[in-house]
């Protein structure tokens, strides 16, 4: 049986991903939380505070999990320390990190979509943190820490889905940017293309992305459209201009079932 503990497992990726992993017989699933449950039994959720440095040691040490699975949240800093407590414990004991990054380490070069081998070049204090979360990982990891960078992530029942409906509600403006160009992906298809990465021992960094990247005006307007709101309030921004988006040279590793456009995104976000 594989042991499998994610980290942050009460977030919209985190719970998709115990979701999904609780269809496998081989792996047996535990998760951190802090605040909010988790989909799972008692005996298989710890509670985490990121602000307490020993708390990661005790669950690592009771769990002894072969890998693990990293969504959390928080303060960067702290963040970064307990991280690196779990990555030296990995080395230590065996064992595979998969880590959850973001398009923001590259959100200082918006000039043209990055792919997996181009060199994080970040200007927030957030893509700086994963960067650095990134290297350090990979220093002491070597091959055995996958970094899955996500776009700009949907679900049905996610906050940015529920804010957006809320504002189509209440006739408010929904903020769109027509000289911006980005991509997304969802909740169960990150927790199923994750699966198949640990499946077939996949190594190396991923970009969780679409074949295609879309105008960001076109997606919500689209997606505003077929919700059902015809007269919704658009706002346009055009201070925001380039390409926030990723590309993946690694597609071919999945599977059909696993490659998708933005168009197939609104597809499930609306069905």
């Amino acid at each position: 049986m594989h042991k499998i503990l994610i980290l942050g497992g009460s977030g919209l990726v985190g719970t998709a991903i115990i979701n999904e992993m609780n269809k496998y017989d081989k792996f047996q699933v535990y998760s951190t939380y802090f605040q909010n449950p988790v989909p799972l039994n008692q005996d298989r959720s710890f509670k985490l505070n990121i602000e307490d440095s020993d708390n990661i040691s005790i669950i690592l040490n009771t769990l002894k999990p072969h890998s693990i699975v990293s969504c959390l949240r928080g303060d960067f800093n702290k963040q970064l320390i307990l991280h690196i407590k779990i990555a030296k414990y990995l080395k230590e004991n065996g064992g595979s990190l998969y880590f959850f990054s973001t398009t923001n380490v590259f959100d200082n070069d918006l000039s043209k979509p990055h792919y997996e081998d181009d060199l994080p070049n970040s200007h927030s204090d957030y893509g700086q943190y994963k960067i650095e979360c990134e290297k350090r990982m990979t220093e002491i990891l070597h091959d055995n820490v996958c970094l899955l960078r996500l776009p700009q992530v949907w679900g049905k029942n996610s906050p940015r889905m529920n804010e957006l409906l809320t504002l189509l509600h209440n006739n408010k403006d929904v903020v769109v940017y027509p000289k911006l160009f980005h991509n997304t992906n969802t909740d169960t298809m990150i927790a199923r293309q994750l699966c198949y990465i640990i499946n077939n021992n996949l190594k190396g960094i991923f970009h969780l992305v679409p074949k295609d990247i879309i105008n960001y005006k076109d997606f919500y307007y689209e997606l505003i459209t077929r919700l059902g709101f015809k007269n919704a309030r658009i706002k346009e921004n055009f201070e925001e201009e380039g390409y926030f988006a990723l590309l993946s040279k690694r597609n071919s590793e999945f599977p059909e079932q696993l490659r998708f456009t933005n168009k197939s995104v609104i597809n499930y976000l609306i069905n």
